[in-house]
């Protein structure tokens, strides 16, 4: 049982770091390898104590044939003990460094040399635990095994304890519903390993070093092997251990599959856009058909021209389309030309209020009775290029307000900012319809629009997205329960929040 936990959540965690390669990922693979070190260790030393009920050999081993060929692998006391030591020590210490990546509060982010402590106590204990040194030691010092026993197991549930603790109050503190979503995989499976953990944590090194002496009684081991269950605290034991197992395991490939599915999605992108970028197929066959239509308009002209008594009515209309027609030609060259340009981005400290005022000027200039109810803290500043950053919030908006016509003419789209820890975040959300499944799959996709074609490209929020990632960001869309769609500008944090200058703006 213990091994198909341990090696399910270690292929797992394998996967995760197959699909997303990172610290995080690399530390997530780490803790699931100590623990199925940790595991191993026990299942072996358990088969070589014996001396337990046939409940309990069946629950660890399946039948006696699994058990009888565990114990008697030539393994030493010493290295059996070290194995225990090594993965009892090093799982608390990958769970806590995990837990301070993911957390972002202020207080740790201020003070790196912390992380950096943790690893005293584990260091110390795998030196300390060392075969000889360990013999040495408490054959020097008797009460030292005493001491070590319980202080061990008290900084291995001290490091567990601080770890879930901050992974709930990241959770906690985290009021975005898709970052919530992201992180809650995250904290289901850490939180689960660590009561697998210590479930079974009370099995100190010492015990087995000293398997032979008259005194190894004195060591707790592993705890519920202390007890003489019934059928039902067995049966509780198993739930619990087939719970925690399904519900880690279950969360790591939910992670893996949105990370996954998240990088996936990026290369098809950037290969589609890189085909695009090459070929213009799709801007060739629009601008051909542009001209086809500027060439029957010229010739309905000159043939009206050409008559004795030419319609001159006519003929205005005529220039005015062809002038029309021109002018869209111009317009979708250009936004096609700042989409594929190699932009030069100059991140420097702006102020949401400039970028609000900058963005909304340019949306009433297209949308003179266009409503926008801004809730922005204009003090916050970010890094950020003051012209293309607003040239997507712009974007953002035009979509928003087009989506909004005619749906909820009494609500304006909003343009709000969040600070959501290590993010400042602008929303623009819309009251229309909402954005179908089939379309979100697509959204960012250069020349797909659900739009008429003949006046929109699809290239507006590929645009958008490629100024975000300049930026260092990232670009976001949900549609909301309440109806309607949001789209989220994530622009790492810069400096500290300055609270109360903001206001509401229409």
């Amino acid at each position: 049982m213990l091994l198909l936990l341990a090696v399910g959540l270690l292929i797992g965690s394998i996967l995760v770091l197959c699909v997303k390669k990172n610290k995080e990922t690399l530390l997530l693979m780490g803790l699931c390898l100590s623990l199925t070190v940790y595991f191993v260790g026990l299942m072996i030393f358990i088969a070589k104590k014996g001396g337990l009920s046939q409940e309990v050999m069946n629950f660890l081993f399946f039948n006696w044939k699994i058990r009888t060929w565990v114990q008697y692998r030539f393994v030493t006391l010493g290295q059996l003990g070290y194995t225990v030591a090594l993965g009892r020590y090093l799982f608390p210490l990958f769970l806590v460094q995990l837990a301070f990546r993911y957390s972002m509060l202020s207080a740790l982010r201020k003070a790196p040399l912390l992380s950096r402590l943790l690893l005293v106590l584990p260091a110390v204990s795998l030196v300390i635990y060392y075969p000889n040194v360990y013999r040495a030691l408490v054959a020097r010092f008797p009460v030292a095994q005493d001491i070590l026993v319980q202080f061990s197991y008290s900084w291995v549930l001290c490091y567990v304890v601080v770890s879930v603790v901050l992974l709930v109050i990241e959770y906690c503190s985290t009021t975005m519903r898709f970052s919530r979503r992201k992180f809650l995989p995250i904290v289901i499976s850490l939180t689960v390993l660590s009561v697998l953990y210590v479930l079974y944590c009370g099995q100190d090194p010492g015990q087995i070093y000293r398997f032979y002496s008259y005194d190894y009684t004195w060591i707790k081991g592993v705890g519920y092997l202390q007890f003489a269950l019934g059928v039902g605290g067995y049966v509780i034991l198993v739930v619990i251990n087939i719970v925690c197992g399904i519900f880690g395991l279950g969360s790591l490939l939910r992670y893996t599959h949105t990370s996954f599915v998240s990088d996936r999605n990026e290369v098809v992108l950037e290969r589609k856009f890189d085909v695009a970028r090459t070929g213009a197929s799709v801007f060739v066959h629009s601008i051909k058909n542009q001209l086809l239509a500027n060439r029957v308009l010229y010739k309905r002209i000159r043939g009206e021209l050409q008559k004795e008594e030419p319609n001159l009515d006519k003929v205005r209309g005529y220039a005015e389309s062809l002038c029309d027609n021109n002018e869209l030609l111009i317009t979708r060259s250009e936004e096609l030309y700042r989409t594929v340009k190699a932009k030069s981005v100059r991140l420097v400290p702006v102020t949401l209020g400039r970028l609000e005022e900058i963005t909304l000027d340019r949306f009433h200039k297209k949308y003179p009775d266009g409503r926008v109810r801004s809730l922005v803290d204009r003090q916050i500043q970010v890094l950020a290029d003051e012209n293309y950053l607003s040239e997507a919030l712009y974007n953002l908006l035009i979509n928003a307000w087009e989506a909004t016509i005619g749906y909820e003419k009494d609500k304006p789209v909003e343009l709000v900012s969040h600070q959501e820890r290590l993010y400042t975040v602008l929303e623009v959300k819309d009251h229309g319809t909402g954005i179908e499944p089939e379309a979100l799959k697509h959204i960012f996709e250069p020349f797909y629009s659900s739009k008429n074609t003949n006046f929109n490209w699809g290239m507006g929020l590929y645009h958008v997205r490629t100024i975000v990632r300049s930026h260092l960001g990232s670009l976001r869309v949900e549609n909301r329960p309440e109806g309607g769609a949001s789209f989220f500008v994530l622009l790492p944090r810069y400096g500290t929040a300055r609270r109360g200058k903001g206001g509401e703006k229409e």
